[in-house]
């Protein structure tokens, strides 16, 4: 993994694009960039669809639509009907080599209630690796194209032999008994990182984390990214972290950044509105010199497109797509402000999602509340995974920072 310092590369500061202040710039209220449009089309493309009579429908429709793209002049539109999947198979004329390859995909849904998009690679004897973004919150009607880099969510019982692969599957699955709707497009391959990664995300800054996991994370010298609390005059309840101990935890390396804070989900408030929150919300972040006031996490994962073209003018990462089981993503081809999560309410899935990340190198972001929901481990449980975490040769635990650094690394 190639990092940059804040140290100049080059005497003539106008030609140098690499420095640390420029990829990841000290948290100011506006963003100094857009970061879906600076980084939004990543790695190498594969296939923007032009010639759609590569792809087999081997259920539901695909229609070339020349209306609603993407890159180049049409996309490929998947229509299932009834609560059928929508499957896409297309062979390559020579095997590829995938154990260094991710792939990432532009997708727009107008059905996006109980959805999900996997990404299947088959060897030459059909064993099979199953790469899932497992749910999609991105709301209708104010809908847009996001760009998923789904990590392995499975593989099938005989291993597939990924430096072997003759096919590649697109579907869309469908968990309801409706019709299903969706267009891809500009499809694109990235490198692997030399290992995986670890994110342990706590919501809402709550004193159960203080109390109970940090002294863990302190032990395994494990960071965690924490949000500031859903009300700002929180800090002053004993139900949350006080202002002092949310900055102890930033000298322990605890990244701190922003949660939306409001009763309403993002796509139910006007834009004028969200941003007023937003800019009060990250303002108090730099007034008490939080550093991970870049970044956000959405109250219940939900957005719209008008959602995000407001965070993008505060944050320059955030998310989520969220999913109660192994919901993981590539490092660098994922849409900064659509990330995905897994909710870490069961040691065997969180520990799956570790397990998931460090043999196929992607990315993990871990989410939790309180101790005592039901959507967050149990104190026993959550020392188990931590152990689990170090006990494991080829993962590392990161924050935002670092995982915004390697997605925007400049080299790769």
């Amino acid at each position: 993994m190639t990092k940059t310092t804040t140290e100049e590369t080059s005497t003539d500061r106008t030609t140098t694009e690499t420095t640390e202040t420029i990829i990841n710039p000290k948290p100011t209220l506006r963003t100094k960039y857009n970061s879906r449009k600076r980084y939004g089309s990543p790695g190498t493309s594969f296939d923007t669809f032009e010639n759609p009579d590569l792809w087999e429908a081997q259920e539901g429709e695909k229609t070339p639509d020349t209306e609603m793209k993407r890159t180049g002049s049409q996309s490929l539109k998947m229509t299932g009907h009834d609560g059928h999947h929508v499957i896409l198979q297309r062979r390559f004329d020579e095997p590829m080599d995938f154990s260094d390859r991710d792939i990432s995909a532009m997708i727009r849904t107008t059905t996006p209630s109980k959805i999900g998009f996997y990404i299947y690679l088959l060897d030459t004897d059909g064993n099979e690796a199953a790469l899932e973004l497992r749910n999609i919150t991105y709301r209708t009607p104010d809908i847009g194209w996001f760009r998923t880099c789904p990590g392995v969510f499975e593989v099938s019982e005989t291993e597939p032999d990924l430096t072997n692969i003759d096919r590649m599957k697109l579907q869309v699955t469908n968990a309801t008994s409706d019709d299903v709707e969706a267009w891809v497009d500009d499809v694109r391959f990235h490198p692997k990182p030399e290992k995986g990664y670890i994110i342990l995300s706590w919501d809402d800054g709550k004193r159960s984390y203080y109390e109970h996991g940090a002294p863990v994370h302190d032990k395994y010298d494990f960071p965690a990214v924490l949000t500031q609390p859903p009300r700002l005059k929180a800090v002053e309840e004993d139900y949350f972290m006080s202002l002092d101990e949310l900055h102890e935890r930033q000298s322990k390396g605890d990244e701190i950044v922003a949660h939306g804070s409001v009763d309403a989900q993002f796509d139910e408030i006007s834009a004028s509105k969200l941003d007023g929150i937003l800019r009060r919300n990250k303002k108090w972040l730099l007034d008490r010199e939080f550093g991970g006031a870049n970044f956000i996490v959405y109250p219940g994962n939900s957005y719209d497109a008008t959602a995000l073209d407001v965070v993008g003018k505060c944050h320059y990462m955030g998310g989520m797509n969220q999913s109660g089981n192994v919901n993981t993503t590539g490092v660098y081809g994922f849409d900064p402000l659509v990330l995905p999560r897994t909710i870490g309410e069961d040691l065997e899935i969180s520990k799956r999602v570790v397990d998931n990340v460090t043999k196929y190198r992607n990315c993990g972001i871990l989410n939790f509340h309180d101790f005592g929901n039901s959507n967050t481990l149990s104190v026993s449980d959550y020392k188990k995974l931590l152990a689990h975490i170090d006990g494991t040769l080829g993962v590392e635990v990161i924050t935002f920072s670092d995982l915004w650094r390697m997605r925007t690394d400049t080299t790769i």
